[in-house]
């Protein structure tokens, strides 16, 4: 019983609503409802202060947290080690990216070959996606910055290469790049706090002491695009992000390359999963940071 309830309250908090809770486990929104309840008054706690439609952790409720997903873990690993000399099939996983750009070529490609895992996805900035990670509300994350993190496992997906976007009838629109130096002063649109891009292109111009204008911060960098097109300023993207849009131009920047890397990454203690290790090995044929020995290895492997 205890089993159940810990189950049922793990979903809960990981999906931060009964309903969706109850759709992830398959059961009704009721039955879900009494286990936790039981599980709070069996042993007398708060766990959850609930909202009309969402859930809000409790002090209690995030120290249980974090060990019922140390406990989920565990489970899905015994799992997959009483199955592992069968093919690959069933299982969910977790994913949390910054982005949707590198991240939906590597979803595409990984249920083409393991049609049977069940995704779900996640979209935030880099410090969101960090946290979900940390605090094992995910089981993967491709986000940048954590190569170097103790409990982190990373492998490097993909280098990015910022570029800067204008408005169509902005009057460097006809130009093919333009220098660091000219952005003192420009009115710019940034992403929020806690966004990679931000802080990187930040920091460059800083170095450089540029100051620019920024006159709007906005949560996604779908919404900088939007508000670049309708003139609102200018705005620092990364290239992928900006390839094939006819609502802006794209401007190569000179005087200084700004690029970041993205990571695909799990705990470490999750890394041995077999459904995690499937998932870097499908990451791996799309990364742009393979070595040339990996990929004249890969040719050969093809040929």
């Amino acid at each position: 019983m205890l089993h159940t309830q810990i189950r049922a309250f793990d979903a809960v908090a990981r999906e931060g609503s009964f309903s969706r809770a109850a759709e992830a486990l398959g059961l009704t929104q009721p039955a879900l409802t009494i286990q936790v309840k039981a599980l709070e008054e069996t042993y007398g706690v708060k766990l959850l202060i609930r909202h009309r439609r969402s859930v809000q952790l409790t002090e209690m409720g995030e120290r249980l947290f974090r060990m019922s997903r140390r406990y989920a873990s565990l489970e899905e690993q015994m799992r997959e080690v009483l199955v592992e000399s069968v093919e690959l099939e069933g299982g969910r996983l977790s994913l949390t990216a910054d982005g949707p750009h590198i991240a939906m070529g590597v979803f595409a490609r990984f249920l083409a070959r393991h049609p049977s895992i069940e995704l779900s996805v996640a979209m935030g900035n880099t410090r969101f996606v960090r946290e979900q990670l940390l605090e094992r509300r995910t089981d993967l994350a491709i986000l940048p910055g954590v190569e170097r993190h103790p409990q982190i496992h990373a492998v490097p997906l993909w280098r990015h290469t910022a570029v800067l976007i204008v408005a169509n009838d902005h009057p460097w629109a006809g130009r093919e790049n333009v220098e660091l130096a000219e952005l003192d002063g420009q009115p710019m649109v940034s992403r929020e706090e806690g966004s990679n891009t931000r802080r990187v292109a930040h920091q460059a111009m800083a170095k450089a002491g540029i100051r620019p204008r920024v006159v709007l911060e906005l949560g996604s960098r779908e919404a900088v695009c939007e508000a670049v097109g309708a003139g609102l300023g200018l705005g620092v993207v990364w290239q992928l992000e900006a390839e094939g849009s006819t609502r802006f131009r794209t401007l190569a920047i000179r005087g200084v390359t700004i690029t970041s890397t993205d990571y695909i990454a799990c705990l470490k203690s999750e890394r041995m999963r077999r459904t995690i290790k499937a998932f870097f090995q499908v990451a791996a044929g799309l990364s742009n940071q393979r070595s040339e020995a990996q990929r004249g290895e890969a040719r050969r492997q093809t040929s």
